[in-house]
Parts: structure tokens; C-alpha cells; sequence
């Protein structure tokens, strides 16, 4: 037979929990300073690290950690293959891989320019050779801007990073 003491007792850290699960912790506000302050300090970190840090006319950041040993760029309607993870700058938190989508050796084929991705990495592909990988660090503008990825998992004003390997330029 259950007593009315524990009945309350079951009532009692119920509330508990339900109120303290309705408590928010501090929230990150995602502004544009924000953003301008974590690409600064990602930056500077690269530089520090010695890395030579380039910038395209959109504002994507990125530096060949491989120049690979192909001589032809990317161009649209090329089939190719690469290997890539999207992380978040601040935290270094993985977001997104293709080893995640693509079983065996994580290659992504696709016709370059024929599926719609985000600018910033179509425009860091662009700059690759066969064979050649950067890391490139792409502002929301290029990215989700300020309205974030549909899904919520891309916060509004994130700056993304990117490991791209261009695997091959299928014939």
C-alpha cells in the first residue's frame, strides 16, 4: 500500500525536476561580433602555428596543408571524389563528416556544381587540385548566415571550418 508520505515525496521531487529542467542556462548570443571574434582567433592561432593563411574575394579564409601532385582545378561538372569534415572554430566540435554519409574510405563522388552546398564550400573545392587538401574556415555569410541551418544544428552567425581532400578528378 503506498503511503501519502511518499506520495508527496514523489510529488515533491517531480516539481523539482520539472522546474529545473525549465531552467536555462545561459544562452549564447550568436551576433556578428561574435563571430568576427572567434575568426580572428582562429586565425591568429593558424598564423601562430605557422600556417599561411589566404583569403578569396567572399571572405573564405584557408590555407593548403597538401598541394597534392595534380595540376588541373576543379571545374563545374567535373566528377569528383573528396573526404571532408565541418567542424566549429570555437570548440572544435565536429559537426559534419563524410566518413559519416560514405562507408568503406569515406569518399564523397559527385558531379561538382550539380548539388547544392553552401558557398563557401564550393568556392574552397574551387581551389583545389587533384590530390591537394586545405582547411578552410568560412564565414556565415558564405555559410548559414544569419538565420543558422534549418535543422538548428548550425547556429545563426557560425563560421564553419572545413577539412577538404580533393581524392580525385574522375575521368
Amino acid at each position: 500500500m503506498i503511503k501519502i508520505k511518499d506520495i508527496a515525496k514523489f510529488l515533491f521531487l517531480a516539481a523539482i525536476i520539472i522546474t529545473a529542467s525549465c531552467i536555462k542556462e545561459d544562452e549564447i548570443e550568436y551576433t556578428p561580433e561574435r563571430e568576427a571574434a572567434i575568426v580572428s582567433r582562429y586565425i591568429d592561432s593558424l598564423i601562430t602555428e605557422g600556417f599561411n593563411v589566404d583569403t578569396t574575394v567572399n571572405g573564405v579564409f584557408y590555407t593548403i596543408v597538401d598541394e597534392g601532385e595534380g595540376v588541373t582545378m576543379v571545374q563545374p561538372g567535373d566528377s569528383i571524389g573528396i573526404i571532408y569534415m565541418g567542424f566549429f572554430p570555437e570548440s572544435g566540435n565536429v559537426f559534419d563528416a563524410s566518413e559519416y554519409h560514405y562507408a568503406g574510405d569515406g569518399i564523397w563522388k559527385y558531379t561538382f556544381k550539380s548539388t547544392e552546398l553552401i558557398p563557401g564550400v564550393d568556392e574552397a573545392i574551387s581551389l583545389l587540385t587533384e590530390g591537394a587538401e586545405g582547411l578552410f574556415l568560412i564565414p556565415s555569410s558564405q555559410a548559414y548566415g544569419s538565420q543558422g541551418s534549418w535543422d538548428g544544428s548550425i547556429p545563426p552567425y557560425s563560421a564553419l571550418v572545413f577539412d577538404i581532400k580533393l581524392v580525385e578528378i574522375y575521368q
